[in-house]
């Protein structure tokens, strides 16, 4: 069964990191791990994804389904935790008080449980945290 996994990128205060701020992920995301993931992942979905297409993906095939927290892809993001089709989060937090933008999460049906599976905190403040959903 393949697994659906966020990727996001937030600041301190909750908020989508800024891409136009500049910060050492974006100069150098080898050494923080964002290259690994996304190569790691078996397919890259964006804001134009089938849920019907993802539901039977989920079912009858293996690997990593993966999604990129941006402006695009916030509201299929939160439909995808409305009907429970999250399985993992990989969070970073960048050291950044933005004051505003896009919240990650808005749309959250209701509790849910998450287990750590792994951290790293750089040298430059950056977190990257995973957490898989407890089923």
């Amino acid at each position: 069964m393949a697994k659906l996994q966020l990727l996001a990128i937030t600041t301190l205060d909750g908020f989508l990191f800024d891409r136009t701020v500049s910060s050492p992920l974006w100069d150098n995301p080898d050494k923080y791990g964002l290259t690994k993931i996304r190569d790691h992942a078996t397919r890259t979905l964006g804001s134009d994804v089938s849920f019907i297409s993802l539901t039977q993906w989920k079912k009858e095939t293996k690997g990593i389904y993966l999604i990129e927290a941006a402006p695009d892809t916030i509201s299929v993001i939160g439909s995808m935790f409305r009907y429970w089709l999250m399985d993992e989060i990989i969070l970073f937090v960048v050291p950044y008080m933005q004051g505003n933008g896009i919240r990650l999460f808005t749309e959250i049906p209701g509790p849910s449980s998450w287990e750590m599976t792994g951290n790293k905190c750089f040298r430059s403040g950056i977190c990257r945290l995973a957490y898989k959903r407890i089923e």
